[in-house]
C-alpha cells in the first residue's frame, strides 16, 4: 500500500491523533488505529507518536500502510470489553460540565498499565475541544476519578473556567460525594467516622490507613451509615469528606470490613465465602454549584442490581 501522509491545517490544531485519523480513515475503527499508533506504524514529523498527542498546525502524518504482526492470543486470554456508547453514560450536560455514570470496569484515564479505552477517550472523541481544559492532558477535564471497578457519578469539566471552578469547590469541600458499599463484617456503630491517615503501602501495589496520631500519609475522613445488616456483612452508606486514593476501600479494609468483591483490599478470612459479581462500591450521590450559575445541583442513582441480589441472598442465609 502506497504511504498515505496528511498535514495538519489550522482547523485540526489541537486534535487528538487517534480521534483525527478516525475522521481520515472511517473505514478502521478508532481501536484499531489506537493499535496502529502503538505499534509504531503511524508517524508524526517522522517520529512514532502516542495515541493521547495533541496535533499543531504544520505536523505532518505518515503511515506506510504495512499492518503490525498480530499477536498470538492466548486461550486463557479475555478479549477486552467492548467500550460503552458515550450517550448511554451521560446524566446531565451543560455547556460547562458533564455528569456520567461510569461502569464499573471503565478507566477513567490512562495509567502506566493502559492508555486507550479510557472515559477519556470517550470524552474527547464526544466532546473534542475538552481535550485541552484542565492541567493534564493525559486526564482533560478530570477533577475527580472513580477508580476502575467502581462505578457511578462523576463529573467532567468541559471548559477550562468550570475546571478550575469545580477544582476549587472539591478543595474547598464544597463538593458531597456519597457511595454505597456492601463489606464483609460489622462495623462498629450505626453511623461513625473512620479518620486514618492514607499513605502508600510499603507491601503491596495499594494504600494503607494508618493511626490519626502518625505523621504519614495523608488526612482522611470517611463517614458512614449503616443502612443494614447481615451475618457477616454489612451495607453502609458512606460521605468521603476528603478525596485521598481508595480513600473508602482503603478505610473499610483498616476496620476489617473489605468491600465485597474487591481483590486488591482484602482479609485473609471471612465470616462469609462470598462470590461477588463485581466490586461492591457505587457512587450515588453527588452535589456540586454550577459554576456559571451557582445553583446547587445534585444528581442521584439508584443501586445498581447487584447490592439487591446479594442483600436478598444474605436475608435468606
Amino acid at each position: 500500500m502506497k504511504t498515505q501522509t496528511w498535514k495538519i491545517g489550522p482547523e485540526a490544531q489541537g486534535e487528538r491523533l487517534d480521534i483525527y485519523l478516525t475522521f481520515e480513515m472511517p473505514e478502521r475503527s478508532r481501536s484499531a488505529i489506537q493499535k496502529l499508533i502503538k505499534d509504531g506504524q503511524i508517524k508524526v514529523n517522522g517520529k512514532a507518536a502516542t495515541v493521547h498527542r495533541f496535533l499543531k498546525e504544520g505536523d505532518q502524518i505518515d503511515w506506510s500502510g504495512a499492518e503490525a504482526t498480530r499477536k498470538r492470543v492466548f486461550k486463557d486470554e479475555k478479549p477486552a470489553a467492548p467500550l460503552p456508547d458515550i450517550k448511554d453514560l451521560i446524566v446531565e450536560e451543560t455547556a460547562d460540565w458533564i455528569v456520567l455514570d461510569k461502569p464499573t470496569g471503565l478507566l477513567v484515564h490512562a495509567d502506566s498499565k493502559d492508555s486507550d479505552g479510557t472515559l477519556v477517550d470517550l470524552l474527547v472523541a464526544h466532546y473534542p475541544p475538552l481535550g485541552k481544559v484542565g492541567e493534564d492532558p493525559e486526564r482533560p477535564g478530570i477533577v475527580s476519578r472513580l477508580d476502575r471497578e467502581v462505578s457511578g457519578l462523576i463529573v467532567v469539566a468541559k471548559t477550562q473556567a468550570a475546571f478550575d471552578s469545580l477544582k476549587e469547590q472539591f478543595a474547598g469541600r464544597e463538593v458531597r460525594k456519597q457511595y454505597l458499599a456492601l463489606c464483609h463484617g460489622a462495623l462498629p456503630d450505626e453511623e461513625g467516622d473512620i479518620k486514618f491517615r492514607i499513605a502508600r503501602s510499603t507491601t503491596q501495589p495499594r494504600m494503607a490507613a494508618r493511626p490519626v496520631n502518625e505523621e504519614e500519609g495523608k488526612a482522611a475522613w470517611t463517614h458512614y451509615k449503616v443502612k443494614e445488616r447481615f451475618k457477616g456483612a454489612t451495607l453502609a452508606e458512606l460521605e468521603i469528606l476528603s478525596g485521598r486514593t481508595h480513600q473508602i476501600r482503603a478505610h473499610l479494609h483498616a476496620m476489617g470490613c473489605p468491600i465485597i468483591g474487591d481483590m486488591l483490599y482484602k482479609i485473609k478470612t471471612t465470616e462469609r465465602n462470598v462470590k461477588a459479581p463485581r466490586l461492591m462500591l457505587q457512587s450515588v450521590s453527588l452535589e456540586f454549584n454550577d459554576p456559571a450559575t451557582g445553583e446547587r445541583k445534585r444528581f442521584e442513582l439508584a443501586p445498581v442490581p447487584e447490592f439487591e441480589q446479594l442483600s436478598e441472598e444474605f436475608r435468606h442465609s
